[in-house]
This record gives C-alpha cells, sequence and structure tokens, in this order.
C-alpha cells in the first residue's frame, strides 16, 4: 500500500489467473488488533472479534485456574484467534474457600461473583494456598495475574500486596480491578486506587489498573492525578478505560446490591439481566435475581 493510500502492485513472472487481487485504494491495512480485556468465552463469539479484525484475545483481568487446563481446553477447542490468559486470583480463592473443583474456565470466576463464602477474610494458611496455586499457574504459562479485588472488597490489603510480591518476583504484571474509593465507601478497607499504587511502589510489581473510569466514575481526575504523580516517581503502573457506557459483569456481584448503587450513581433501571433482557425494575426485583441466579450476567449502563 503506497503511502498515500494508493494501491501498489506487485510485479510478478507467473501469471495471476485464479488468484484473488484486492483492490485497497483508499484504504488502510493494519495488523489485527489486541483485545486485552476479553472476557469473549465461546468460539462463535471469537469469530465475531476476528470479523471485527482482532487477532489476539487475552483474559487477563479475571483470569482462570487452573491455566494448564484452560490452554489444553483452548487447543482442542480450535480457536480462530491467538489467545492467552492470566492465573484467576478469583477461581483459585474460591477453590481455597469452598473447597470447589474448578474447570479451568473463565467462567469459574463468574460463578465466584456469587458465591459470598469466597470474599471472606482469608487466614494466613489459606493465603499460602491461593500463592501456590498462583504459582502453579505462572509456571504453567500465565500471562499474569488477575485481581478482581472490586468483588471482594473486604478481602485485606495484606493479602492483595502478597499477590503484588508474587508477581514482582516472577516478573510478570497484575490486572487489576480495583475496589471501591473511599469516596464511594467511607469503611472500604483501603482506598481502591491508593492501594494499587501502594503495591507497585511497594513490591516492584506492573500494575495495570483495569477499566479506570468505570471504577472511578466522577473521581476520574483524582484517580488520573494519582496515578500520573507515582508513575512519574518511577513506579510501573498502566491502565486503560473502556470506549463506551456500559459493562457486563455477574447480577451477584457486591457493588450491584440495591443498596449500593447509589455509591456510582445507578438505579436498579439501569440494569438488565442479559439472560432474559429483562430491564430491572426495581429494588425488590433485583434482590430476587441475585437470589435466584448470582452469577448470571447483567449489563449496567454507567
Amino acid at each position: 500500500v503506497g503511502i498515500n493510500g494508493s494501491a501498489i502492485a506487485a510485479v510478478s513472472p507467473t501469471p495471476l489467473e485464479g488468484r484473488r487481487v484486492l483492490d485497497v485504494a483508499n484504504r488502510v491495512v493494519a495488523p489485527g488488533f489486541i483485545d486485552m480485556h476479553s472476557h469473549c468465552f465461546g468460539i462463535a463469539g471469537l469469530r465475531l472479534q476476528a470479523l471485527d479484525g482482532i487477532t489476539t484475545a487475552l483474559e487477563l483481568e479475571l483470569g482462570v485456574h487452573p491455566i494448564d487446563r484452560a490452554y489444553q481446553r483452548a487447543a482442542l477447542e480450535g480457536r480462530p484467534i491467538n489467545y492467552g490468559f492470566s492465573a484467576g486470583w478469583a477461581a483459585a480463592r474460591l477453590h481455597v474457600k469452598t473447597g470447589r473443583p474448578l474447570s479451568g474456565q473463565a467462567a469459574d470466576g463468574l460463578i465466584a461473583m456469587g458465591v459470598p463464602e469466597w470474599q471472606a477474610e482469608a487466614s494466613p494458611d489459606e493465603v499460602n494456598r491461593i500463592l501456590t496455586l498462583l504459582q502453579s499457574d505462572l509456571r504453567d504459562g500465565a500471562l499474569g495475574i488477575g485481581l478482581v479485588v472490586g468483588y471482594a472488597p473486604r478481602v485485606t490489603p495484606a493479602e492483595y500486596t502478597a499477590v503484588a510480591r508474587l508477581a514482582a518476583e516472577r516478573g510478570v504484571p497484575t490486572y487489576t480491578h480495583a475496589r471501591e474509593l473511599v469516596e464511594q465507601d467511607p469503611d472500604t478497607p483501603i482506598d481502591g486506587a491508593e492501594e494499587i499504587v501502594r503495591a507497585a511502589g511497594e513490591t516492584g510489581a506492573h500494575m495495570h489498573y483495569c477499566h479506570i473510569n468505570s471504577t472511578s466514575v466522577r473521581r476520574i481526575d483524582r484517580v488520573l492525578a494519582l496515578v500520573d504523580r507515582v508513575r512519574r516517581e518511577g513506579a510501573t503502573v498502566t491502565t486503560e478505560a473502556y470506549p463506551y457506557g456500559a459493562g457486563m459483569t455477574a447480577i451477584g456481584a457486591a457493588f450491584l446490591a440495591p443498596e449500593r448503587l447509589g455509591e456510582r450513581d445507578l438505579r436498579p433501571s439501569d440494569l438488565v439481566y442479559a439472560p432474559t433482557n429483562e430491564r430491572v425494575r426495581d429494588a425488590e426485583r433485583l434482590r430476587q435475581l441475585r437470589a435466584a441466579d448470582p452469577g448470571g450476567l447483567c449489563i449496567v449502563h454507567f
């Protein structure tokens, strides 16, 4: 392709009969896109991503556990695009806290969203067991560690820092869905933004701050200023932002409890229960859906 967008013909000594020739005049030819925040679980969805120009889809925020099983399944499925996974802290924690057997699919992490036991504070022995599982996943090819601490907002900051320290020792990033900011929940064990940048400074880990706009909402200026400051001081903190005004998560997520919607300026009617495309009419209906299907997907309009 010429610099001005015009097509350049390839000169070949062999005839072009039977070959498909693409006219790319006035078009842009680019490498495939990398989706580093993909929760696409099925082949059909991955094919749609390929049609959008995505050639690599990575499940990094939620992650999976055990990672070896996830890679084996993906290889057998014959995925149409490149793939990769982080180690799923949520799934590993679910296994340690409940004994639940895991399949190595991202769906395990979604199931955890609706299981209160996995959110409970871990004992020192349980933290060590979680770290051991994550170490195993990193040995088996995990691309980092996914930390959806925003779905377990009462987990101790010490556990979070321990996971970050493990990532630093292994030279891999962490991918964090932050817990609440102090403006949203004055009783939070630690401000979500402060936790991420503090872990970067204390451990030297590369801390990736997932979808910073959707968790910071009206406090985004304060959070971005904090990230900018620690980056200037030498910490490795990266981030991303939704390019759209809606997200999807499990309807049983802690921050979607009716009494907590106001922390993010949300109302029940801002939620759509995806399995039936039902817009939630009121707080009582939200409680019913959370009780019946806590892992069910929900579209959130911010």
